[in-house]
């Protein structure tokens, strides 16, 4: 039956007003008088009579009354400026002893490890939950958060008022700022100087994590984890006792000085020492009780009978000046017994001189160095190993998977050539076996050299290589799988739709909560990589095929950098291709969109998601769950196709 990646292959055939006013006089009134004449004519004086004065009446005109133009000014449109008002961005984290609340949390953006007043940082709340606003933080993640455990303020929600002051932390990207968080961070910070990649700060990460589960003796799973919600009291006791042994620092100068000092004689290093080793024996012990403190808040930590600064209470030998550890109990201090762990080995050939049920050889330790490092250090460290196992290279693969599950992986010709993959996408390589029994690797002939490595542990199926780079002038270790690429990875097809060539639809149509589903079972006790960002950084093709343009039945997914690509389907009458965008729809689980026209003219739109489920480093098993509106939708809700394939990068070399 011809099974189909994609279904979509197939179905490709103012106003102003004035006002006066006016006036006129009356006529002027006239007056007349009579003479009477005697008959003696008398002589008559001449009797002037003025003319009456005729005064006009006084006529008053009122002024005209002026009255000012009606301006109509129309009223000013005020528009509010636009206020734009930033959406607030949280980053939250939780505090953990118990769930610790009023705890002072804060990011330490400038690494300096004290609480700065342009930090984010807030008091955790009820479930130890800090919620940080990083409106103003670019890539929270990439900073270690803080919490300051305050006495007669901070509150655990188990066991009431914090009774002493201390301050803890995690490694950037950790969520939960727990005991155990804090030793691994400090780890880190021993082990590190600011100028590592994000690929060597992962390498350095992991060996905390695993060198704090050692000192423990718990899963590595759970050294950075909420142990409280996943419910793993044994891991609350061990944080409980760090707690209560005291040694976490007191506050930030003291985190500081603990960090600053990383020799074995420092003190912090020696408290941590003793009290992993009381925890991790108790732990082991066939009546464990977790109701049965291994410190309580009336154990003596102040009292010191012999002033070498470990408390009589983790002192194995109080009274002694020149001893604090006693592992095996067989009152022979740690520094005068030969053998440790009491197992009939001797330390200096112990693989692991504190733990009777390893011996063999003793471990090479091999100590991080940045920067200013040298072949001859490099070579000095090889030689203060006890054994070495020896390397057998010519016809082997080897795989490693780093911190954010990328592949890197090398296949050692039998001519001294060698093939280096990074995420499937191969390289080539020259390998030579230098005088010192040491691998040397060029990136090609005349090439300068690019790593010096050595295996310096092959056991618990790992293979652990010092490296030497010589580019950065680091030193460090890094660990490895074995790979047979004579076994072929293979499609994992649980739950697969199958196809109906009739009708051209899935037999059986899934969902993607099955699709998920799978991905988790077919995933079980495999070597993984995963979909992310980081994978795909640099842009990455996966096909179906050994390369492009195969003769039939061929799909290839080209996903650029930028979130573009391109799908392609060769079913032997030449290539369909249709622009797809991308993007990490879920941790580890890709989001393919594609949008098309079927045969009949109608546009469609497909979604693809896909998951590796298995990986040598150059192959990947690849689960797909495909829905589009050519079938029943691409809803949430809506059903489509499941299937399974072997992807890899085509090789163009």
């Amino acid at each position: 039956m011809k099974k189909k990646l994609l279904f979509v292959a197939l179905a490709l055939s103012s106003s102003i007003t004035l006002v006066g006013c006016g006036g006129g006089g009356d006529d002027d009134d006239k007056n007349t008088g009579k003479v009477t004449t005697p008959t003696v004519p008398v002589p008559v004086p001449v009797v002037t009579v003025p003319a009456p004065v005729v005064i006009p009446p006084v006529v008053t005109v009122p002024a005209p009354v002026v009255i000012p133009p009606v301006v109509t000014v129309p009223v000013p449109v005020v528009i509010p400026p636009v206020v734009t008002v930033p959406t607030s961005v949280f980053y939250n984290v939780k505090v953990i002893d118990g769930y610790l609340k009023n705890a002072q949390v804060w990011l330490d953006i400038d690494g300096d490890k004290q609480r700065g007043d342009d930090e984010p940082s807030i008091l955790s709340g009820d479930g130890g939950v800090a919620q940080l606003d990083v409106t103003n933080t670019v890539n929270p993640e990439k900073y270690s958060a803080f919490a300051k455990i305050i006495f007669d303020q901070t509150v655990d929600e188990d066991t009431g008022s914090a009774a002493n002051n201390y301050v803890m932390s995690a490694p950037p990207g950790e969520m939960e700022i727990t005991p155990l968080s804090t030793l691994v961070d400090i780890e880190i910070a021993h082990n590190t100087d600011g100028s590592e990649s994000e690929e060597q700060l992962a390498v350095v990460k992991q060996e905390a994590v695993v060198k704090v589960a050692n000192d423990f003796g718990i899963p590595e799973d759970y050294v950075l984890s909420d142990f409280i919600a996943d419910s793993r009291p044994n891991i609350a006791y061990v944080a409980e006792n760090i707690v209560s042994s005291k040694i976490l620092p007191d506050d930030e100068n003291e985190f500081i000085a603990v960090i600053t000092d990383d020799t074995d004689d420092a003190l912090f290093n020696k408290l941590t020492t003793a009290v992993s080793g009381m925890i991790k024996s108790r732990m082991a012990e066939d009546t464990f009780d977790i109701e049965i403190a291994v410190f309580d808040r009336a154990a003596d930590l102040d009292s010191d009978n012999d002033a070498d600064g470990v408390p009589n209470a983790l002192d194995a030998l109080p009274d002694n000046a020149d001893e604090w550890l006693d592992s095996d109990g067989d009152n022979i201090g740690n520094n005068a017994d030969p053998d440790d762990d009491n197992d009939n080995v001797a330390d200096i050939d112990d693989k692991d001189p504190l733990d009777p049920e390893v011996g063999e050889y003793a471990d090479c330790e091999v100590r991080y160095t940045s920067g200013d490092a040298s072949i001859e250090s490099f070579n000095a460290q090889l030689e203060a190993c006890e054994r070495i196992p020896d390397m057998d290279l010519a016809g082997n693969s080897i795989l490693r998977i780093t911190g954010s599950l990328q592949t890197r992986s090398y296949v050692f010709n039998v001519d001294n050539t060698a093939f280096y993959y990074r995420n499937g996408v191969k390289y080539n390589r020259i390998w030579v076996i230098n005088d010192d029994d040491n691998l040397e690797l060029y990136n090609g002939e005349e090439q300068p050299l690019n790593y010096v490595m050595r295996l310096v542990d092959d056991s618990n199926g790992n293979l652990t290589f010092a490296v030497y780079d010589n580019g950065r002038q680091s030193i460090w270790s890094t660990t490895y799988k074995s790979v047979d690429l004579s076994v072929d990875i293979l499609a994992c097809e649980d739950l697969d739709s199958g196809w109906d060539e009739v009708n051209d639809v899935p037999l059986t149509y899934r969902s993607l909560d099955e699709f998920k589903q799978v991905v988790t079972s077919c995933q079980d006790g495999k070597l993984l990589a995963a979909f992310s960002d980081s994978l795909i950084d640099r842009g990455i093709t996966l096909t179906t095929g050994d390369a492009f343009n195969q003769a039939d039945d061929i799909d290839t997914y080209q996903f650029n950098q930028d979130g573009s690509g391109v799908f392609t389907h060769n079913n032997g009458a030449g290539d369909v291709s249709i622009p797809m965008t991308w993007m990490i729809y879920e941790e580890g689980i890709v989001k393919v969109v594609m949008e098309y026209t079927d045969g009949n003219d109608v546009a469609q739109t497909a979604h693809d998601y896909l998951a590796i489920v298995e990986t040598n480093g150059i192959d990947f098993s690849v689960k797909v769950f495909s829905r589009g509106t050519a079938l029943q939708g691409i809803d949430d809700t809506d059903l489509g196709e499941l299937g399974s394939r072997v992807l890899k990068v085509p090789d163009v070399e």
